[in-house]
């Protein structure tokens, strides 16, 4: 009888699936439960549920937020859209502009102890550090500043006599 055929009853038959999904990360597995595709999630498209996605957006939340929320399309839809939409691109981004605006707001509000302080001095700092970080991230009008100072060189040209000379040092 072939070995390689017989299987242990007592261990459960995994599927290919449940194979990947043992060998990822923690942080991997919650991003791909975060992104999945979801069945029977609305993926009709009216410029009503795009209008609602845009304003959430700029209002601050992620666009993986908004699209966990049961009435708003799966994350990977929406991103097909973008990808087929120039326009609707083009607003995701506009959208994206209000949110770096609505995220310094926010980082503001928790530096002057606002409702989005936790109390925690240290922890409020870090939380406006990364804010900030982000927000150079997504806008350039909050990237850190570069001073570059452009110095043109002009050329000099010299004659072989002036270099050579009498002594043979250039004097």
């Amino acid at each position: 009888m072939d070995k390689t055929k017989q299987t242990n009853p007592n261990l459960p038959v995994l599927c290919a699936a449940q194979v990947q999904s043992a060998m990822m990360s923690p942080v991997q597995q919650q991003i791909a439960q975060a992104t999945r595709s979801r069945p029977g999630q609305p993926t009709k498209r009216t410029p009503e549920l795009i209008d609602v996605i845009l304003d959430q957006i700029a209002d601050g939340r992620s666009l993986l937020s908004v699209c966990q929320a049961d009435e708003m399309p799966g994350y990977s839809t929406f991103n097909r859209w973008c990808r087929e939409d120039p326009e609707l691109l083009a607003a995701v981004d506009m959208a994206y502009e209000f949110h770096a605006r609505t995220l310094d707001d926010i980082a503001d509000d928790i530096l002057s102890g606002g409702v989005g302080s936790t109390g925690n001095l240290m922890r409020d700092k870090e939380r406006v550090a990364h804010l900030r970080w982000r927000l150079g991230k997504l806008n350039r009008r909050f990237r850190d500043k570069v001073q570059m100072d452009v110095v043109q060189h002009q050329p000099v040209i010299l004659d072989m006599s002036t270099i050579m000379g009498e002594g043979g040092d250039g004097v």
